[in-house]
């Protein structure tokens, strides 16, 4: 059975995921863009760890928010190429 005390419930000390999410949203696009894709990598190193442990449904959906995560990515990165003829 895996530890899930590796997985925390705040990040630097900030556990108020409202205003976590608006921090991380006021990040530049590019700042942003590239949080999405470690974000989305590092779902995808938990998904094959659970693989291999045979928790397979639970790696299942970690593969499926990974792939969501890169969705995001990638508007965000076409989000970005727009916003440049604003600044």
């Amino acid at each position: 059975m895996s530890n899930c005390s590796n997985h925390k419930k705040e990040v630097a000390g900030i556990s108020d995921m409202k205003l976590l999410a608006e921090m991380i949203g006021d990040l530049h696009y590019e700042a942003l863009a590239e949080f999405l894709l470690r974000l989305r990598e590092k779902l995808g190193d938990d998904a094959k760890i659970d693989a291999d442990g045979n928790r397979t449904l639970l790696s299942n959906k970690l593969w499926l928010a990974s792939g969501g995560i890169y969705t995001a990515y990638v508007n965000i990165v076409i989000a970005s190429s727009i916003s440049k003829k604003f600044m």
